[in-house]
């Protein structure tokens, strides 16, 4: 179940917010640098069909944006 407080992007969205491509959006959260959410329909080992969704908080992507901004 998603946070209802939350406001919450999805990579598409992220990745402009932040200005990078998709896949390093997706390579971040795969590496743990940026936490993110999934929910939905999990994957089993092997399958190739996508499942679930990916969101990543709004404020977490905003310090990210206003730090970058900084440096």
């Amino acid at each position: 179940m998603l946070p209802a407080a939350q406001e919450l992007l999805t990579v598409k969205e992220t990745a402009a917010v932040l200005r990078v491509s998709e896949p390093t959006v997706y390579r971040w959260i795969a590496n743990g640098d940026l936490p993110a959410i999934r929910y939905g329909q999990p994957r089993a080992e092997g399958d190739t069909r996508r499942g679930g969704a990916i969101r990543i908080e709004k404020d977490v992507v905003m310090a990210l944006r206003s730090s970058e901004e900084v440096a």
